[in-house]
């Protein structure tokens, strides 16, 4: 991997990893997998994506999720933002029985929620520009489509071992992305387009 690609993708990450700044806190949740949540709650995170509605034509067997409520206070200037709910969701398959993600067998669910769309529709033009800034760079290892989730959305792709894809969209106030990780044999829970597939369904779950 050269390091011009390797640039990319780190541009790209960190702003997105600036903009949620959330992942590292995922690892410590309860796990929601046995429910049948009717709907989605911003105040519990829960009902935006189960193991059992993940969608993308999976196969459900083995997986579970968990979702996190994460505070808002703890990320810098979120709060001033006008952030009103933060939720991170896990769907995956364990190592060994553990919590933990098996390596390419894994989605993750973010969900920022403002007080106006305006605020989420500028944090997804950020993100947006580094996609496309990236996907220039790295040129076709990475597939970039918008207006996969409506209007303001946009599937990043890249086919590289350890990379994955992640959808990003806005629907009324609330900044969502999905991502499904790749291992270093490319293999995923859900491709590219079992990913926008699933992300339609979050979609449709949102209030």
């Amino acid at each position: 991997m050269s390091n011009s690609y390797k640039r990319s993708i780190t541009l790209f990450l960190a702003i997105l990893v600036l903009s949620l700044a959330s992942i590292a806190c995922s690892s410590d949740s309860d796990s929601n997998s046995t429910e049948d949540i009717a709907a989605a709650n911003y105040e519990t995170c829960e009902g935006f994506v189960t193991a059992e509605n993940l969608g993308g034509g999976v196969d459900t067997t083995g997986l579970v999720d968990r979702a996190k409520i994460l505070s808002i206070a703890s990320i810098p200037g979120l709060a001033d933002s006008g952030a009103t709910a933060n939720c991170l969701i896990e769907v995956f398959r364990t190592v060994d029985g553990s919590d933990t993600p098996a390596p390419g067998d894994s989605i993750t669910l973010s969900l920022v929620k403002f007080e106006t769309r305006e605020v989420a529709l500028n944090l997804f033009n950020s993100t947006l520009a580094a996609a496309i800034l990236t996907g220039e760079q790295v040129g076709d290892l990475a597939e970039i489509r918008q207006e996969v989730v409506g209007e303001d959305s946009y599937l990043m792709d890249v086919k590289a071992g350890g990379i994955g894809a992640i959808v990003v969209f806005v629907s009324g106030s609330t900044f969502i992305s999905m991502s499904s990780t790749a291992d270093d044999q490319s293999n995923a829970l859900l491709d590219g387009q079992q990913l926008v597939e699933s992300a339609q369904g979050v979609q449709s779950r949102l209030r």
